[in-house]
């Protein structure tokens, strides 16, 4: 690992010398050096609760090959300096305890052991207290390291008061979070961090210049804000911000929520947590009021909106006992609502039915299916789910956690004909389910379920490729059908005749896409492919 690197990897924590060695020059090492990693400050309970800071030790060696690895390595962490303030003990097997000493041998990985001994405060210390723990790394063959820790006894603890849910929401709407604080710690803050991030449908205006704005990305990641306070906050004092922080509820917004945490930091600790600082004035901290205060709380803004959930089903070729054919089916939320699980559970599921006849033998998602859909299904007996066994007709397959306007899932099985299957001999159901918990105000119930029949590709009513690789625009439907053909009797794939779908299928595969895949490969049109 280059010395820069490792430099990068210790913001908020100790020095190092190797951080020094990068900024000496372009010198080459001659042998590997160690790295120690330990807190810049470690705050220790006054109540005598012993805690097992996170410090240990690596090797780099700048990436020069053919030097020698260390050997013997010994990792001494020394609490003389902390005489009448705290003690020191071993906690992991590889250390020993001797007085005011820990020492740790390593075990061949050549990096510091998890979590190598505990500290906990001499009875009679107050609030306020200090000293300092050294740290030392030896080996043959390497250079050494050394680091220290200020300790510190007790420490400032920030917690968030609750917000009043608001609901009857327009979508669009501005709203505000008029934050709470309290320090509830012993010791009075000397920075604050506090971290909102919101769920899908919500956005942060980026007004203040002392707060770091993330947008989110397409439902990937939540909008995010995080604010800084260096501000001494007494044990005891309640605080709150000078002005709501400004937010809004976007256009497609419904059950939403936002997440609201804090943290007291050392003067000395890294607050860029990434995004773009606000262009407007600082948002300070005055005297508040508040109630029912924890490390966190969650608030929900609920917009009057609803989300059309549709099935997308799916015609299957003829084919013979013991042929296997693909299927697609699915399911898409049509809007004009985004919905999320605010427990991150799937937001829907689609139920399948196979016809009589037909058994699923695997199941796969597409390559880069909605984010965080596991792609399992689940085989569905008696109203019970169990994991996904082949030679069933009944499944329930889970979506992801949140789904936008426009998105969908598609799930992919190969199945197995058990009898001759004719044109019309057989049917089957894809019925779009709710997930826990979650209300839809679905507005048309009517394309909650859509059929998976035996058929020629020229019965499904659906738009043709256009020449350019687009699709000529599609008539409107119920519910999305997709047509699969196998490539023959007693095979499985997606090559020859492919009929195109009906009306929300097609929408999803770009014209460019349809140009590089070919019709023959529309069944993986639903592919959803996010912004990386």
């Amino acid at each position: 690992m280059a010395a820069a690197t490792a430099a990068i990897a210790l913001t908020g924590v100790g020095l190092t010398s190797a951080t020094a060695r990068a900024a000496d020059g372009p010198t080459l090492p001659t042998q590997s050096y160690a790295i120690i990693t330990a807190p810049a400050q470690i705050a220790v309970p006054a109540s005598g609760t012993a805690i097992a800071p996170d410090a240990g030790y690596s090797f780099a060696d700048d990436g020069v090959e053919g030097l020698p690895l260390p050997e013997n390595a010994k990792f001494v962490i020394d609490a003389s300096g902390l005489k009448g303030i705290a003690t020191i003990k071993a906690k992991n097997g590889q250390c020993t305890t001797d007085g005011a000493v820990v020492t740790c041998l390593d075990n061949g990985n050549l990096h510091g052991p998890f979590e190598p001994f505990t500290i906990s405060a001499v009875a009679g210390t107050k609030p306020g207290d200090t000293g300092t723990l050294r740290y030392e790394v030896t080996a043959d063959k390497a250079t050494p390291d050394t680091e220290t820790s200020k300790v510190v006894i007790g420490s400032p603890k920030i917690q968030v008061a609750a917000l009043p849910a608001r609901s009857g929401l327009t979508p669009g709407q501005s709203v505000d979070y008029p934050v709470v604080l309290r320090n509830t710690g012993d010791l009075p803050t000397e920075q604050i961090t506090v971290r909102l991030t919101g769920s899908p449908g919500v956005t942060f205006a980026g007004k203040h210049s002392n707060c770091l704005y993330l947008p989110g990305d397409f439902g990937r990641d939540d909008a995010d804000v995080t604010c800084v306070f260096k501000t001494a906050i007494a044990p005891g004092d309640t605080v709150g911000f000078s002005d709501p922080l400004e937010g809004s509820l976007g256009k497609d917004a419904f059950h939403t929520w936002t997440d609201i945490t804090a943290e007291a930091l050392p003067a000395s600790s890294g607050t860029d947590t990434g995004g773009t600082p606000g262009k407007g004035a600082a948002l300070t901290l005055t005297p508040a009021t508040g109630k029912d205060f924890a490390d966190s709380h969650r608030v929900t803004y609920d917009a009057d909106n609803a989300a059309d959930f549709l099935a997308v089903g799916a015609v299957l070729v003829p084919g013979k006992k013991g042929s296997t054919h693909p299927l697609a089916f699915g399911l898409r939320n049509a809007g004009p609502a985004v919905v999320a699980h605010p427990d991150g559970k799937p937001v829907a599921f689609a139920e399948v039915t196979l016809p009589e006849g037909v058994v699923a033998k695997s199941v796969r998602v597409d390559e880069e299916p909605d984010d965080q859909a596991s792609g399992d299904c689940y085989t569905y007996t008696g109203g019970k789910t169990s994991p996904f066994e082949p030679g069933h007709r009944r499944y329930l397959c889970p979506d992801t956690v949140s789904e936008e306007s426009g998105d969908g899932q598609m799930y992919r099985f190969q199945v197995g004909y058990e009898k001759d299957l004719a044109a019309g001999a057989a049917r089957g159901t894809v019925t779009v389910r709710p997930g826990d918990g979650i209300v839809l105000n679905d507005p048309d119930q009517s394309n909650d379920e859509a059929a998976i029949t035996v058929g020629d590709a020229s019965s499904s009513p659906s738009p043709s490729p256009s020449a350019s690789g687009g699709t000529a625009s599609p008539s409107p439907s119920a519910s999305a059908t997709a047509s699969v053909t196998s490539g023959g009797s007693g095979t499985s794939g997606t090559s020859g005749s492919m009929a195109a779908t009906g009306a929300g299928f097609l929408p999803w595969l770009a014209a460019a896409a349809a140009a590089a895949l070919g019709v023959g490969a529309i069944v993986f049109a639903m592919s959803r492919r996010r912004a990386e």
